[in-house]
This record gives structure tokens, C-alpha cells and sequence, in this order.
């Protein structure tokens, strides 16, 4: 199972841009793992920037995907897995 989510994050990346660790709240959580990586064109024709998303294995055995906006460089938790 799996939700949505929307909510805004500060994310910690390595030398080459993957996500090491992610704060939601006033918590830092470690990522274990990049368990998956993509674009999203999203709506182009209505004006939707792209985003990077990934999937992480984060610690505690939690599975996230969060993405950046490309535009604002933004990131944003979109999805949690049960």
C-alpha cells in the first residue's frame, strides 16, 4: 500500500545529486538506499514543470518518493509506502 503525500522537505544530496538524507519536520532521516530514479514531464501543455523523482529505502525501513521541481529546484515528499 502506498499514499500521497504533499508536503515541501530539505533534502541533503551527495556529490553527484542523490539524496543522503531528507528532514521532514525537525527530523533527519538517513537514506539506506536509491532504490529508483526518473523524469516526469508531468502536464507540459498546462504549464507543469519537470521533476526528478526518486524512490528511497530511508531508515527504519521507509520507502519515500520524493522529487525535485526543475524549475524552483524545490523538493517534495509525494509518496509514502506502507
Amino acid at each position: 500500500m502506498s499514499r500521497l503525500v504533499k508536503g515541501s522537505l530539505m533534502v541533503e544530496v551527495d556529490g553527484v545529486g542523490r539524496p543522503c538524507r531528507v528532514q521532514r519536520g525537525n527530523r533527519w532521516l538517513q537514506v539506506v538506499e536509491v532504490l529508483d530514479r526518473w523524469y516526469d514531464t508531468g502536464c507540459w501543455w498546462e504549464g507543469e514543470t519537470p521533476k526528478l523523482f526518486f524512490r528511497l529505502q530511508l531508515e527504519g525501513s521507509r520507502i519515500w518518493e520524493v522529487y525535485q521541481n526543475q524549475s524552483s529546484h524545490s523538493w517534495h515528499l509525494y509518496k509514502i509506502y506502507d
